[in-house]
């Protein structure tokens, strides 16, 4: 909820839930500014390397002494930084004692925030060296200032304490990964080798990029084919060369892309055609009911407490994967065809067992 003062304008207060943690709020306050604004103070004064004059804060931050004096109040009385103002100096200057660090500004953060700030973050970690990687090394280390940020006079290292942990990740060659996203950026095409693992034979092609993810774990490209003339995903772990070409890119519109790439199944691109139905034991629904395999899978409680799910899906390579998971926590009602299939492949499981 924003309220307002008297001159109509939105402030932010610091408030502290009954949960402990320390959250920004928008709120009446006199003359206080945004939370932005106090962040861009706390940012300024971290960064510089002596005490800042009052009007060098001002000139940095185009405000008034009035309000540049009122964000420094807030810091130290809301956010308990430690904003001291050198004497001799005369300037401003946030001090971090002996053992201890100054009071960052942040807010609390939900699950999700925080998944995201560190997905965020690992995502671009997982660029390799070279140029592109040094262009976010700023974004980056931003991202983890916001992640581990914690405003408490005595704290304790999160980084020590929170990990996200990316299993079976894949490594992508730098070289070739900065010609995809070069190509990618400038919109040309790009000549590639490619060795996928259902052939596993190089062939040539020519694409035109159209879409980079981060998925799984692994990078993948959505390009335009130019020999088979489609749309096709490639993994770039199995791109074994690409070379830059002159020529621009044939380029979809953002509509044909979301609906070749979002309403299938996984990374798989097309759209769905098929609706697979998943039937899981009162044991896996109380997992699987949380879990989101596609933005419109629709779900039904059964009167035994287990789970009628419906998936739409093109490909179902990844769909058959994830349904294995639940081995005999799970049956497939339908299509037929997905019904056999995995049918078909727990029996071969089996034998190696029997």
């Amino acid at each position: 909820m924003i309220l307002e003062d008297r001159r109509g304008k939105s402030h932010w207060v610091h408030s502290r839930p009954h949960s402990g943690a320390f959250r920004l709020q928008p709120h009446r306050d006199s003359g206080m500014a945004r939370y932005e604004r106090v962040a861009e103070i706390y940012d300024i004064l971290l960064a510089a390397p002596e005490p800042m004059s009052l009007a060098a804060l001002c000139r940095a931050l185009d405000a008034s002494s009035a309000t540049v004096k009122r964000l420094v109040r807030f810091l130290r009385e809301q956010l308990l930084v430690a904003v001291e103002f050198d004497r001799e100096r005369k300037g401003y200057a946030i001090q971090a004692s002996a053992g201890t660090a100054a009071g960052p500004v942040g807010p609390a953060y939900d699950s999700r925030e925080l998944s995201a700030l560190l997905t965020a973050y690992d995502l671009l970690d997982q660029i390799p060296p070279g140029l592109f990687r040094k262009e976010t090394a700023q974004a980056r280390t931003r991202l983890k200032q916001q992640i581990y940020r914690r405003p408490t006079a005595a704290r304790s290292d999160l980084k020590d304490r929170i990990r996200l942990v990316m299993p079976q990740n894949r490594r992508v060659d730098e070289y070739r990964f900065q010609a995809v996203l070069t190509a990618l950026t400038t919109e040309k095409r790009i000549k590639i080798a490619y060795r996928s693992r259902t052939r596993n034979a190089a062939q040539t092609r020519v694409v035109s990029p159209q879409r980079l993810t981060f998925y799984r774990s692994n990078w993948y490209l959505a390009a335009w084919c130019h020999v088979r003339r489609d749309l096709r995903v490639f993994s770039l772990d199995r791109v074994l060369s690409a070379d830059l070409t002159p020529i621009p890119a044939h380029m979809l519109a953002a509509k044909t892309l979301d609906a070749r790439l979002s309403t299938g199944y996984g990374i798989f691109e097309g759209e769905a055609d098929a609706m697979a139905v998943l039937k899981f034991t009162p044991e896996s629904a109380r997992w699987v009911a949380d879990e989101e395999w596609h933005p419109q899978q629709r779900q039904e409680r059964l009167p035994d407490g287990g789970l009628l799910m419906h998936i739409p899906y093109s490909q179902p390579t990844e769909l058959r994967m994830d349904i294995q998971r639940y081995g005999a926590d799970v049956e497939v009602l339908g299509p037929p065809s997905l019904r056999t299939a995995i049918a078909d492949s727990l029996k071969k499981a089996a034998t190696q067992y029997s």
